[in-house]
């Protein structure tokens, strides 16, 4: 009779579990597509941006930025933006990410290099990590917070004392909804590939330049990188609740079997409790 018991408590136990599991897998989703949906309007504004500073840049050749062009060598004074899950249950996302991180910076290298974590599992990864080079921690990442972060990240950057040798983005991205990748995409020193469809569209004549080249290039820079990184944090997004739905999906799955075979083992042993009960019944008489 305990065991039958401890059975029907185990059953109430999978199932008040796979309701939870259900209902996140749901929320994942419903989340996944809105922010799916604002991708081609990121998409769109970054492109313009890219667009418009190619083109300036090709009219003023002679700009030069030492923050966008540093002259040191890049592990000389390098920063690493890790960007990880604000939330868990999202599989191997974050430890996934975590491993390629590790591989690419030892022990020895990470003292060397200053740090901004975006995530609270990214912060709890960097304080546990040999280093006291951490610029900036952001342990609030959601959808509302892009812009604020993306704009707080170009300008600790920007002003910097000293210009960082390379700045490297350290993120997950979304190959596919069922692929996410931990990848590593390096931001400064500048580097763009320049369309060649944009030399044909600058103009013949001359600029003319209401302020100097170099201040207008210098904000364009700027707002160029924003974008870059603000893209790079909402592809994170993206990728974390396509693996958090993916995870609860697969919960689910196993819930709803593990429920099945408890189910039998139960009415089986229920059964023969049952069976046992008539025995003793009807030798009794």
């Amino acid at each position: 009779m305990a065991q039958l018991i401890q059975m029907r408590q185990r059953i109430k136990a999978i199932e008040t579990i796979k309701k939870i599991t259900h209902a996140m897998r749901l929320i994942s989703m419903s989340m996944h597509s809105r922010l799916r949906a604002k991708a081609p309007v990121f998409e769109n504004y970054q492109n313009e941006v890219t667009k418009m500073f190619q083109k300036v840049k090709l009219a003023a050749p002679q700009w030069k930025n030492a923050t966008m062009f540093p002259q040191a060598a890049p592990e000389k004074n390098p920063l690493v933006i890790l960007v990880a899950s604000q939330k868990g249950l999202c599989g191997n996302f974050n430890s996934a990410l975590f491993r390629v991180f590790q591989e690419l910076y030892p022990e020895k290298k990470i003292k060397n290099t200053t740090f901004i974590a975006v995530g609270k599992h990214a912060v709890d990864f960097i304080n546990k990590q040999p280093t006291n080079k951490i610029l900036k921690t952001f342990d609030q990442f959601s959808t509302p917070r892009l812009s604020l972060i993306s704009g707080r990240i170009i300008e600790l950057i920007s002003q910097a004392k000293v210009p960082y040798s390379s700045v490297v983005v350290i993120a997950n991205g979304l190959k596919s909804f069922f692929v996410q990748k931990p990848m590593q995409t390096t931001v400064l020193p500048l580097s763009m590939e320049l369309d060649e469809n944009l030399a044909q569209e600058v103009p013949k004549e001359p600029y003319s330049w209401e302020q100097s080249p170099d201040d207008i290039l210098d904000d364009l820079a700027l707002q160029y990188l924003t974008s870059k990184v603000h893209h790079l944090l909402f592809q994170s997004l993206l990728a974390e609740q396509a693996a958090r739905f993916i995870s609860m999906d697969n919960s689910t799955r196993n819930a709803k079997t593990l429920l099945e075979e408890t189910q039998l083992q139960y009415n089986k042993l229920r059964q023969a409790q049952i069976t046992r009960e008539l025995t003793e019944l009807s030798a009794s008489f």
